[in-house]
């Protein structure tokens, strides 16, 4: 008898332990869509007012408010939610006839973007950051939103686009109108050659001269005959009648380019007889310059040369010199290194000696 009352009062006792730990479940409350996060994506449930469903992932979920939160820090919905707003909404295309004028307007302002950066000669990868800054001060233009322009596709659309469009276009010139060439010679870090081929000519529109880069072209010979050759097989495999519309010619005094007897010069003058010929003006001035500044002194030069190698390897006399230009209020001003290679930089030397 003892045995049964022992039993029986272990079931009621382990009963109630069940019926004590029953979960507690919240039910959905439509306070929660105030919250900006949940409110684009959540909702009730058709299942009942103890579960929530999530429009972007199509399912119905149990649970409170840390069900909710719990579900919004999910991988799944986080994935779900940036693919979505990659997608282009219905009533931002409905702002276009069709979503081909979107599309069209996209690439014009993806090409305008390129050529900006071309023009003013800014690094590509800044478009990283200008796309960002757009789409941050224009969240409601629909172009804007659909721009994807970073350096990458800014640089293809510069090298594949604006390139090559500028190239033709200045080729189709060139076989219809008169023009003038001026070549000089570059060689880069890995020793490669290049000449380097820009052309002058009026602009139709305004009668506007304008110098344009046209080539560099890769030369393996140096030589006159080398360089000559270069240029023509350029003219001839662009199909541009250079005997008849090349007008003038200009480069550096080498005489590789400038000799009397076998020069670029002499080679193309044999091919067009009315070419025009000049050389590099800042190439014949600083000639001049030069030749002048022998009439000086050798003691003007060496004493240029002897203060700034004296002030140039001590730091402390570098910090004394500047301490006296402020004492006398003088604007700090460094010294100049006279150089053999820059164009008439003894003058601008003297001066700045003369000032301090």
């Amino acid at each position: 008898m003892s045995d049964e009352l022992s039993s029986s009062g272990e079931a009621n006792y382990t009963k109630k332990l069940k019926t004590s730990k029953k979960k507690y479940l919240h039910k959905f409350r439509t306070e929660w869509l105030s919250n900006p996060d949940y409110f684009t994506w959540l909702s009730s449930s058709l299942k009942g007012d103890k579960f929530f469903k999530c429009k972007l992932c199509k399912n119905d979920y149990l649970g409170g408010i840390s069900a909710v939160q719990k579900h919004f820090a999910s991988e799944k919905h986080k994935v779900i939610e940036k693919s979505i707003n990659n997608v282009n909404k219905i009533n931002n295309v409905a702002a276009y006839k069709n979503a081909a004028n979107l599309i069209k307007d996209t690439k014009i302002a993806e090409i305008r973007l390129a050529m900006f950066i071309s023009e003013h000669n800014i690094a590509l990868r800044t478009s990283d950051h200008l796309v960002s800054l757009f789409k941050s001060i224009c969240p409601e233009s629909s172009v804007v939103k659909n721009l994807t322009c970073n350096r990458t596709k800014a640089t293809a659309i510069t090298n594949n686009v604006i390139g090559k469009y500028e190239f033709v276009n200045l080729i189709e010139r060139m076989k219809t109108q008169s023009f003038s060439i001026m070549i000089d010679e570059s060689t880069d870090k890995s020793s490669t050659k290049h000449l380097a081929v820009v052309s002058r000519m009026v602009q139709h529109s305004n009668f506007e001269v304008r110098d344009e880069f046209v080539k560099l072209i890769e030369v393996s010979n140096a030589s006159a005959k080398g360089v000559y050759d270069a240029i023509i097989n350029f003219f001839n495999v662009h199909d541009i009648p250079y005997k008849h519309n090349l007008a003038g010619f200009a480069s550096d005094g080498a005489n590789v380019m400038f000799g009397n007897k076998h020069s670029v010069k002499s080679l193309l003058e044999e091919d067009v007889p009315h070419l025009f010929v000049i050389k590099c003006l800042c190439h014949s001035l600083a000639l001049c310059a030069s030749y002048a500044c022998e009439k000086l002194p050798n003691d003007v030069e060496n004493l240029v040369h002897e203060v700034y190698n004296y002030m140039k390897y001590s730091s402390k006399r570098q910090k004394h010199f500047q301490e006296f230009q402020e004492f006398l209020d003088m604007k700090p001003n460094k010294l100049l290194q006279p150089s053999q290679t820059r164009w008439l930089a003894l003058q601008a030397c003297v001066k700045r000696m003369v000032e301090m």
